[in-house]
């Protein structure tokens, strides 16, 4: 018997597959640096782990709970969303997620039907487009330039609109370039989307690493009532919290409807554990994100400076995340060791030189690789004199 033909429309991570081919080098003793995870290399606070701690011993934290999430994290989510982010939401219009990419399926699931298309500009999340997939849409990429910054505008939505577009995917800071929409420049899109009846789906869990200027806005700032705002959020990046597994989803009590239902269905409540661990870096504020803050921008000034030194590669001006989007067109051409795409390269690096990146291709560009900066000092000046050598190797 055949199974789903989401077997051949859908991918599995191409980031996590770079992360899972170093951690297979590396249990072979290869000394492997790897600039692929998309996660702080800092541990979680010692007041979260605290927390959990204190949680696993109360026996009603052993028992299902709401599936929207503790009614008390919600309420510190409501809290620190107007706080932070500047806009009202009803503990009732939020739903804790088993992280972002669960938030972001559900929020999928919640709108679309089968045939509507997906607006995804490129380079984009490798999650995003296999989410709306799952749910039975179709993605429509936008593709950019290097000399935009990879950013779009007005223009670019106008040419790809159809009758059958029912939504916008939107990340600034973004995932994988750092790049920042300033608020004129996201506004402009903001009012396109809401003028043409459309969604947004915005994920905002960069929004507090920013290291030049000012975050981008919200379109919640803007649509106020959640008509055709989704905001996707969470405790992982920001505190550094990737494997406690928390998001969230902030909709409009219709989308909630159905996005409770089918989470009741696929997982129910989030680890109770993990929520109440969530809790408590919100109630504790953001003076712990503040000091990663400035150890990512250290790692950020001196990687641009390293990479720009190097023989024909550049760096797109991203200034938030913690990614740089390194152009290596130069040798994706054939004319090197038959290097004919930055996959090619990207493979080439981590097999002769232990250094991993993620290639273009995973987030729909060719010619380009992905560095986190989410590493120590020492491996990031390591692994940047090992990206020096080969290349220099290369140009014999």
């Amino acid at each position: 018997m055949e199974i789903s033909k989401l077997d051949k429309l859908i991918k599995p991570s191409g980031t996590m597959a770079i992360s899972n081919k170093a951690r297979e080098l590396k249990s072979q003793g290869k000394p492997v640096i790897g600039f692929g995870a998309g996660e702080p290399d800092f541990p979680s606070p010692k007041y979260v782990v605290e927390a959990a701690k204190n949680a696993i011993e109360d026996p009603k934290n052993h028992k299902y709970s709401p599936v929207a999430g503790l009614a008390t994290l919600r309420n510190e989510i409501a809290r620190t969303t107007l706080e932070y982010s500047g806009f009202e939401v009803d503990p009732n219009n939020i739903l804790v997620s088993n992280g972002g990419k669960q938030a972001i399926i559900t929020s999928m699931l919640a709108i679309l039907n089968p045939s509507d298309e997906v607006i995804i500009p490129a380079p984009y999340w490798t999650t995003y487009p296999e989410a709306v997939k799952i749910a039975g849409g179709n993605p429509v990429f936008i593709q950019s330039t290097k000399e935009r910054d990879f950013k779009i505008d007005v223009d670019m939505l106008e040419k790809v609109k159809t009758d059958k577009t029912k939504l916008l995917i939107w990340c600034s800071p973004s995932n994988p370039t750092g790049v920042v929409y300033s608020k004129d420049e996201a506004e402009a899109i903001y009012q396109w989307v809401f003028d043409n009846n459309i969604w947004i789906m915005s994920d905002e869990l960069y929004e507090h690493l920013v290291y030049e200027g000012e975050t981008t806005p919200s379109p919640a700032l803007i649509d106020k009532d959640l008509n055709n705002t989704l905001v996707i959020n969470g405790v992982s990046k920001a505190y550094s919290m990737t494997g406690w597994r928390v998001g969230w989803l902030i909709a409009n009590n219709e989308v909630m409807g159905l996005a409770k239902k089918i989470q009741s269905q696929a997982t129910s409540n989030v680890s109770n554990v993990s929520q109440l661990a969530a809790e408590s870096a919100l109630k504790n504020g953001l003076d712990v994100t503040k000091e990663m803050k400035i150890a990512f921008e250290r790692r950020r000034n001196y990687a641009i400076k390293k990479l720009e030194s190097i023989d024909n590669l550049s760096v797109v001006n991203g200034s938030g995340a913690f990614y740089l989007y390194v152009d290596v067109n130069f040798y994706c051409t054939g004319k090197f060791l038959n290097i004919n795409s930055s996959e090619d390269f990207c493979n080439w690096l981590i097999e002769n030189y232990f250094i991993a990146f993620v290639p273009g291709e995973v987030f729909g560009t060719n010619g380009f690789m992905r560095l986190s900066y989410a590493l120590s000092d020492q491996e990031l000046e390591e692994g940047l004199e090992r990206l020096a050598t080969a290349v220099n190797d290369l140009n014999g």
